[in-house]
């Protein structure tokens, strides 16, 4: 065991600033560790003499270094080669234990190639791809914190599924704090000769990587505040990557015990925020590839435009929308569609403004078929009703060059940076151009 042999490592290094140099090469120098069992490290001797002077001369020395290193192992035991058959079981038994901890069941939907970044959680993207390449090394502890259905459980999947892929015998514990809570309590009600104790505490800390998800629900948990304290120290000690999410900055986690507070800030802290519209319309888009369905632009940017609270509700209502025109059979291709599949979400009865009914009071004014201004006539007239709509949807909704670039039938960036700036200009320059606009910027309000 490799947490076997850094646990003695150490041990080493505090009994050897206590006894004599020829005291520590004689008896201690040839000693090898073997296996950690029932909280007991186990160090094997080839010599019976060795055995007897350690456990009546050096023990409580080595006890006191244990105690001092705050982890798991509580006792040790010196055997002899003959002896190593009994605890050949025991170390058959943590074999298994290590393989069933490195097989995690993370999502595979949750992975950085999955995950849309935009300026609401690049710094925490960035930091767990850094994590997750380097775990144990950068950012330790990693916590991050944002409102719910913003994205925290997704990124940390994708750590626990990139370390994986670049280790498959990594030893990761995902869970919730909630798991960690009952375990905890587990360990305390069924505590029979300590084996259950002593389970909790290695199935912990005897890890590579350690991620708790929710670390809120903690409020009012003084024991598993205490033992995840000394659980985060052995870990931290041992370089051993921990992750933590939460709704909220750690000093704001004041129901939690300082030392506590005092740990999860001392690594990287990054926050995850509500994502801007043009994040919202990447996630639906990239949600719509991998469920192999086209949304035109204008309804990507409708849902985007009226789910702007959390992506757990983005994703819910596009899902809402395919199995309604799946029910229906129809295709998502036109907002009366996505109005009645979410009628019960959205506000229908209100005018809503969109890229259509931009695009729709241009035309009506005009005179113009929806058609030919999305489309690619260059009649003068239809280029100047178009550009008239860009100029509109960009003065009044913002919406990013490209998602309009898209929207009419997917121009270049430039062009509408060309549309939009010289209908500025003739706003300023042109009355009767500056009375257009006007004209029809009281017609979609007045809808």
């Amino acid at each position: 065991m490799e947490e076997c042999k850094k646990i003695w490592g150490i041990l080493l290094l505090g009994i050897s600033n206590k006894i004599s140099t020829v005291s520590y090469d004689m008896w201690f120098k040839n000693l090898e560790p073997l296996t950690i069992a029932y909280n007991k490290l186990i160090i094997v001797t080839d010599l019976k003499s060795a055995k007897q002077t350690i456990n009546k001369n050096y023990r409580n020395i080595i006890l006191e270094e244990i105690k001092n290193l705050n982890s798991y192992v509580d006792d040790f035991l010196i055997i002899t080669p003959d002896e190593i058959p009994v605890y050949q079981n025991k170390i058959e038994e943590d074999k298994k234990e290590e393989k069933t901890e490195s097989t995690n069941t993370f999502d595979p939907n949750f992975t950085f190639d999955r995950f849309v970044v935009g300026s609401s959680n690049q710094i925490a993207y960035a930091a767990a791809k850094a994590v997750a390449n380097q775990p144990g090394t950068l950012h330790n502890p990693l916590f991050i914190y944002g409102g719910v259905g913003l994205g925290k459980t997704h990124i940390m999947h994708a750590i626990g599924n990139e370390i994986l892929k670049n280790n498959k015998k990594a030893k990761i514990i995902y869970c919730t704090t909630e798991q960690f809570v009952n375990d905890f309590i587990d360990s305390i009600r069924n505590n029979k000769d300590n084996e259950q104790n002593r389970k909790f505490r290695e199935k912990y800390r005897n890890v590579d990587v350690l991620m708790l998800d929710d670390i809120q629900f903690l409020a009012g948990k003084t024991g598993t505040q205490e033992a995840l304290f000394h659980t985060f120290n052995d870990l931290y000690q041992f370089k051993k990557q921990i992750v933590i999410s939460s709704d909220r900055h750690p000093r704001e986690l004041t129901f939690l015990e300082e030392r506590l507070q005092s740990r999860f800030s001392s690594g990287l802290t990054v926050d995850i925020s509500l994502p801007d519209l043009e994040t919202r319309i990447a996630i639906l888009q990239k949600k719509a590839f991998y469920k192999n369905v086209n949304l035109p632009i204008n309804v990507v940017y409708f849902i985007a435009e009226k789910f702007d609270k959390n992506i757990r509700e983005l994703e819910g209502a596009l899902q809402k929308v395919i199995f309604y025109c799946q029910l229906k059979g129809q295709q998502p291709d036109n907002i009366d569609i996505i109005k009645e599949a979410l009628k019960d979400d959205i506000d229908v009865s209100t005018h809503i403004l969109s890229l259509d009914s931009i695009v729709d009071a241009t035309c009506s004014y005009f005179n113009i078929k929806k058609q030919e201004v999305i489309g690619k006539k260059k009649l003068k007239q239809i280029v100047q009703a178009r550009q008239i709509a860009i100029y509109l949807i960009n003065d009044m909704l913002g919406v990013p060059l490209a998602t309009i670039g898209s929207y009419f039938g997917g121009r270049d960036h430039t062009t509408i940076i060309y549309a939009r700036d010289k209908i500025e200009e003739m706003v300023n320059t042109d009355p009767l151009v500056a009375n257009q606009i006007k004209d029809i910027k009281n017609m979609i309000q007045k809808k």
